[in-house]
């Protein structure tokens, strides 16, 4: 779209479709379970013979539960929206329809804007990044459209767990952020995992931050006329229910994917006396199960799978289980109770240990490069925005899908020096990269050789990854996964072309950072200065204007003294 039409005519229109609409009072109502509820059941579609063809509606609806009532977007008029269940090799269609209305809101560049305007985008999948697929730039659906995105997973894609939300540049916050999420799950093959852990009992959590105070700022910002709030409080759901309560066997290990589908704030996820074994990040399996763990790091988009057993009695014992406060400095972490397991004593069982499993086989996409075993065909850096107020990628902010920061070349090994790492959650569309040393903090949840599309370590803000450009060609989309930030302008587009080091390129749009007047003591200074000289040159024109003045009256007075008549012309 040229700049003049996006910058001048679609404010104009939106603001003339604003004049004329009225919001629509036909809200779909959905009431949320009492706090402590049992933890709920999420419909599912599930494909068969090897596709799946379902549709995502995305509505207006009014959400009442315990001390809160909001008017919000969701899909399927549900709390998270329905699961997807697919299989490797399958082919995947999900019509999305935009039942929302106009108005259209403001319509600008990095900043939130259009909230009735959607498209999707399916987090983590290893699919194409061209339309119809995940095309999550030119894919637009404004109010009232449908489209039909059409993917066709590899034979050998990773079984994990996944999600899809809504992706549409400044209407993230507004969408996903809101409630507009649906858990995506492909299913393990037969024969792919051990015999013990195909039999564990499998339930996902999807954890949803609403934090209502930034929807109301976000809705007032964009010109949106649906969200609304009262009152303005932080809202976290797991599965649509606030602190549900999830009921196990003492003796019985459990499955539970994690999806962490908040809006900005990282969780440290506390297990207590739970035993607890990391099995999976990020929809991939690590190589050493089980790792033992006591605490999840959890950056907003990231996802685990644990296995985990609780010590019960037989009244039934409740482990809360909570985020922490975040162990590095200046993360926005919440601190609170999420959700519980209660664990109840069951007679006649016999505890059993986790033996050790891991992938007998991985696809193309997610073979090991770790260590000298091969070595990268083109590296490139990519800095994350520091300070206060910067919202950048590779120091520059999004300023289009088809300015690249980087191009890769097609079938290659690239690697990518990532740095604030630690303030921000990095995820990467299409191709997941697998860390290439073990992190500082000594976290056991990470080390090299893990595999991520989403990552933050508090604890250290730099990471080297590496990844394989191999199946697809087409654009890569990098961001931060803190909605907020990437609706703000830290988003950014890459590409895939060409083959052989000569199509490796970096930093494509330059070196220059955006100006961040509050980020330092000398930028700081230099703010005081020219705050100052402002002042100085105002005092100056004031007193300019005050002899004017003050001439003009004294002419006015000569003027009144002259005698009638034509001399005094």
């Amino acid at each position: 779209m040229a700049p003049f039409v996006q910058a001048w005519l679609m404010p104009f229109f939106a603001s003339v479709v604003a004049a004329t609409w009225k919001p629509s009072t036909e809200l779909v109502q959905l009431e949320l379970p009492p706090r402590g509820a049992p933890l709920p059941e999420v419909p599912a579609f599930r494909s068969s013979n090897g596709v799946l063809n379902c549709t995502l509606r995305l509505r207006p609806a009014r959400v009442v539960g315990p001390n809160v009532s909001f008017v919000t977007r969701i899909y399927n008029d549900f709390i998270p929206g329905p699961t997807i269940m697919i299989k490797p090799g399958d082919r995947l269609l999900i019509t999305v329809q935009n039942d929302l209305q106009a108005p259209l809101g403001k319509a600008a560049n990095d900043v939130y804007q259009l909230p009735n305007t959607t498209n999707l985008h399916v987090h983590g999948l290893h699919v194409s990044p061209n339309a119809p697929a995940d095309d999550v730039f030119g894919t637009v659906l404004g109010p009232g459209d449908s489209f039909m995105y059409d993917y066709k997973l590899i034979a050998d894609h990773s079984p994990g767990t996944y999600w899809a939300h809504p992706h549409h540049h400044g209407s993230n916050v507004m969408q996903a952020g809101a409630g507009a999420a649906s858990v995506l799950l492909v299913q393990d093959p037969p024969g792919f995992l051990s015999a013990q852990l195909e039999t564990l009992p499998d339930h996902s959590l999807m954890l949803q931050n609403l934090p209502l105070p930034l929807l109301t700022a976000a809705a007032k910002a964009s010109g949106d006329q649906l969200f609304q709030s009262s009152p303005q409080e932080d809202l976290w759901l797991v599965n649509g229910a606030v602190q549900p309560v999830l009921t196990v066997a003492s003796t019985q290990w459990h499955r539970l994917r994690l999806v962490m589908a908040g809006v900005s704030d990282w969780l440290f996820l506390d297990f207590g006396s739970c035993e607890t074994a990391l099995l999976a990040k990020d929809g991939i399996y690590i190589d050493d199960f089980p790792r033992w763990i006591s605490r999840v790091s959890l950056p907003p988009g990231g996802r685990a799978d644990l296995v985990v057993r609780c010590p019960g009695s037989e009244e039934g014992t409740n482990h809360a289980i909570a985020s922490l406060a975040s162990p590095g400095n200046g993360v926005k972490s919440y601190v609170g109770p999420l959700f519980s397991i209660r664990s109840v004593e069951s007679q006649g069982s016999r505890k059993e240990d986790l033996a050790p499993w891991h992938p007998r086989s991985r696809p193309t996409y997610l073979q090991d490069l770790s260590g000298g075993l091969t070595s990268p065909d083109c590296s490139c850096k990519t800095p994350l925005g520091q300070g206060v107020h910067t919202r950048w990628i590779d120091g520059h902010l999004f300023e289009g899908a088809k300015k690249y920061l980087h191009q890769w070349p097609r079938d290659a090994v690239v690697q990518r020096e990532i740095s604030g790492i630690d303030k921000h959650s990095f995820h990467q569309h299409t191709w997941p990269f697998q860390l290439q040393n073990t992190p500082g903090g000594n976290d056991p949840y990470f080390k090299a050789g893990d595999w991520h599309d989403t990552y933050q370590n508090v604890l250290d803000s730099k990471a080297t990854v590496r990844f394989s450009t191999v199946d697809f060609a087409g654009p890569e989309v990098v961001h931060c996964h803190a909605l907020a930030h990437s609706d703000q302008g830290m988003i950014g587009a890459e590409i895939v072309a060409g083959r052989g080091r000569d199509a490796c390129h970096c930093d494509l749009l330059g070196e220059a950072q955006p100006v961040d007047f509050m980020a330092d003591e000398r930028s700081q200074s230099l703010l005081l200065v020219a705050g100052l000289l402002f002042m100085a040159m105002s005092l100056l024109l004031v007193g300019m204007l005050r002899q004017v003045v003050r001439s003009a009256r004294s002419l006015s007075d000569a003027y009144s003294t002259l005698p009638d008549g034509p001399e005094s012309a």
